[in-house]
């Protein structure tokens, strides 16, 4: 997908490295989690993400960004849009705070509109979800809310027998086991 002429999924910004061993079935292969080990270990500014859930619970993610004047710079949009694609598929949230430059919120709102890029997600994650408006709100990195997470046990012992469930997509499964 296309933002300004710049593909937004893969950026030629982000350095793709190959892992070690290389898979001899895909010797193409770069995983994601080694293109962000290695943009963290050459930006230094700052940068966190919050999500806001309605029950009050707040998920905090902070990272680091290359500072606006910085010949890599260019990577500092694509590396913040994915890293809220996944928290929000991660963590959920109808409500972003980019605690870092205003232009990274400036781009999270245009992709995350509703005829951004990411129409499905500002509408998934806001109206349906958590039938709110998905909002994005600009601060300054020290200024972003504090992690304020919250547990909900999902199951629980019942004297040696187990319920177990699915929380997958679209369809819901159901076990229980007696331990004999």
């Amino acid at each position: 997908m296309l933002l300004n002429g710049k593909d937004l999924f893969v950026s030629s910004a982000l350095t793709l490295v190959a892992p070690a061993p290389l898979p001899s079935l895909d010797p193409g292969f770069r995983p994601a989690v080694l293109a962000n080990r290695a943009f963290r270990r050459e930006a230094a500014v700052p940068l966190a993400i919050t999500l806001e859930r309605p029950d009050g619970a707040v998920s905090r993610f902070d990272t680091v960004a290359f500072a606006e004047d910085h010949p890599r710079a260019a990577a500092n949009l694509s590396y913040a849009e994915r890293l809220v694609k996944f928290l929000l598929w991660a963590r959920g949230g109808w409500k972003v705070t980019v605690g870092g430059p205003a232009s990274f919120a400036d781009h999270i709102r245009r992709v995350y509109a509703p005829d951004g890029p990411r129409a499905f997600d500002y509408d998934f994650m806001g109206e349906t979800v958590y039938q709110r408006p998905f909002t994005v709100v600009s601060c300054a990195p020290e200024e972003a809310p504090p992690a304020q997470e919250t547990g909900q046990p999902l199951g629980r012992h019942l004297d040696g027998c187990r319920i177990g469930f699915d929380l997958g997509a679209s369809d819901l499964k159901v076990s229980a086991v007696i331990n004999g």
